[in-house]
């Protein structure tokens, strides 16, 4: 297990800009100086700079611009690195091979990869995996099967969001111990994502408390607008630690579909749990 010491060792921690800045002291007197330099140039980058310049990139790791342009060239090649016509550099496809590689070894991807198979096969719509990170308060897409429809619904591997609105963050809250999730709710922070977004955190906890009685999820256009959703929880020792989930365009999901889908989610994690060869899981659509 990698604490969060050693992490910080290696990547740095995160400036005002919300990069990380490159390690030094300790953490490069244990470990190899160009690995560890490597490792702060692909950190360098985040969701809200995608793109860097050589000298941005410098900058951030806080290398000579000659020593930074080494590095990169040998990213580039590897395919860690992308370098664009206009010189910026951005992660490269070979990071998206190796994140696939996690996902399918991790143990939420074992637990999942029957009930998303078939659910992905009984509805045709696009279906989601997502680990819930409780020390963040954050929710995770690690795994997803594109809908059949001609109109989909996307949303990226490596997607990260705040434990709230959304029926993947309901899923997981829902899965609580009741006092548990009494105390977390008032502490989440409660984004107007859309107009319909719950923002009031006595609303969202009364919504927490439907889905535990009900065993899954449900949202329509509050996470995303023009959107549907149900998921319910996977859990480890009654602890969730993430959810399946099936996303649907809004105009595809009436109530009484979106309490079909539902009830599918919930029978297709307890027949993976159960047996690979359980029976179909036909519903009418």
């Amino acid at each position: 297990m990698v604490s969060t010491q050693d992490t910080q060792a290696v990547i740095g921690s995160p400036d005002r800009a919300g990069h990380r800045r490159p390690a030094t002291g300790h953490g490069e007197r244990r470990g190899v100086r160009s690995v560890t330099r490597a490792l702060d140039i692909l950190t360098a980058f985040s969701a809200a700079y995608p793109r860097l310049q050589l000298r941005e990139l410098a900058d951030i790791v806080g290398l000579p611009k000659p020593s930074t342009h080494r590095i990169a060239v040998s990213l580039v090649e590897r395919g860690f690195l992308r370098q664009d016509a206009d010189g910026a550099y951005s992660l490269g496809s070979r990071l998206l091979e190796l994140g696939g590689l996690v996902s399918n070894t991790a143990a939420l991807a074992q637990m999942t990869r029957d009930a998303v198979a078939r659910l992905s096969k009984e509805t045709g719509e696009t279906v989601l995996v997502a680990e819930v990170d409780w020390m963040d308060r954050t929710v995770l897409i690690t795994n997803k099967r594109d809908a059949t429809h001609p109109l989909a619904v996307t949303s990226p591997v490596g997607k990260r969001s705040g434990l709230g609105n959304g029926c993947i963050g309901k899923a997981v809250l829902g899965h609580l111990d009741p006092a548990e999730a009494d105390e977390l709710v008032p502490q989440l922070h409660l984004a107007a994502r859309t107009p319909r977004s719950i923002v009031d955190h006595a609303t969202f906890r009364t919504e927490i408390a439907e889905t535990a009685r009900r065993g899954f999820a449900t949202e329509s256009d509050e996470f995303i607008e023009g959107v549907a959703g149900v998921a319910a929880a996977v859990s480890i020792g009654g602890r969730p630690f993430g959810a399946v989930a099936i996303v649907v365009p809004l105009s595809r999901a009436p109530r009484r579909r979106l309490d079909q889908l539902g009830r599918l989610v919930m029978r297709a994690l307890a027949a993976s749990s159960s047996s690979s060869t359980a029976p179909p899981l036909a519903a009418t659509m």
